[in-house]
């Protein structure tokens, strides 16, 4: 009987656990259906509740990805420098998104700088994630990016 009520709390915490986990790939999947594909901007929140999740487990870089779709470019860059502290030089991409975004030109361009001199030739990448977010953010200039990336 001890070692049933030893299990049983063991039990529920795990059932709760699968439960979160559902719920964090339902956003995931909501929020990369609408906002990537469909280019639905009022499903930003599932996007932001992924996004909360991965900075809170570390995964900074995919967290200020998510950021960028949540519509938070603020977080996205918080989220970018700690990611690239972790040896996550790609987020010195969303960085210079985020800083494009709010209006930081020389802010971008050092960001996209230091992208190329870590990561090579991301312009597939780069230009895959211009395009998204141009659809999202009425400020995002796709070409403007572009060239500052060069």
């Amino acid at each position: 009987m001890k070692k049933l009520l030893l299990i049983l709390p063991l039990l529920l915490f795990g059932a709760d656990k699968s439960c979160t986990k559902c719920n964090l790939n339902k956003s995931q999947m909501k929020c990369e259906y609408y906002l990537i594909h469909k280019g639905d901007t009022s499903k930003s929140q599932e996007c932001a509740f992924y996004a909360d999740y991965l900075h809170k487990t570390k995964v900074y870089g995919k967290a200020s990805w998510y950021y960028l779709l949540a519509l938070q470019p603020k977080k996205a860059i918080a989220a970018a420098k700690e990611a690239v502290k972790m040896g996550e030089n790609y987020a010195y991409e969303y960085m210079g998104d985020a800083y494009l975004i709010l209006g930081d030109e020389d802010a971008a361009k050092r960001s996209y700088q230091k992208l190329k001199q870590n990561g090579g030739n991301t312009k597939f990448f780069t230009s895959q994630n211009f395009k998204i977010l141009s659809r999202l953010y009425k400020s995002f200039d796709a070409k403007k990016a572009e060239k500052l990336a060069q």
